[in-house]
């Protein structure tokens, strides 16, 4: 799949109430993604096996490809489009948001995390372990990726 036939200025994965105006005004800003995190925190959120992955998958993605951000894994994104339209991205389930993640940084780019209210899931969580372990396998490629891109251009 290409991004290529699509001609929006940015390209959002959920429609959000508002798009941040953030992105008009800073170019060096790639992508905004909505942070449940940033005002949510509450003890009992340590054991909540979601939350705790998260973290894990966050931190990891941080160590490897040096992308810091709180909620790495959410869904809600507003995104340039010049820099996802010729894009054919390698992952095909939950592991995008890592991709997408590590691309806009080796870009150049920043993203911008914003807070947004966490509601919970009505119904059961669209993922699983396995889903865990899947986003896991795609920053551990995407580092080995860059670092081999890198041995090539010195």
């Amino acid at each position: 799949m290409s991004f290529s036939q699509v001609k929006p200025h940015v390209l959002t994965f959920i429609k959000p109430i508002r798009i941040p105006k953030v992105l008009e005004n800073y170019y060096e800003i790639g992508m905004v993604i909505g942070n449940r995190f940033s005002n949510m925190f509450k003890p009992t959120s340590i054991r909540n096996p979601y939350y705790t992955g998260n973290r894990f998958l966050a931190l990891a993605q941080y160590l490897l490809n040096g992308v810091k951000l709180e909620d790495p894994l959410s869904g809600l994104r507003v995104i340039r489009w010049e820099l996802v339209k010729n894009w054919v991205p390698k992952s095909k389930e939950f592991d995008i948001e890592a991709e997408l993640n590590h691309r806009i940084e080796r870009l150049g780019y920043t993203i911008q995390e914003i807070p947004i209210i966490y509601r919970p899931r009505l119904g059961e969580k669209k993922l699983s372990y396995s889903d865990g372990f899947t986003i896991l396998k795609r920053i551990i490629k995407e580092s080995i990726t860059s670092n081999l891109l890198r041995l090539n251009i010195s």
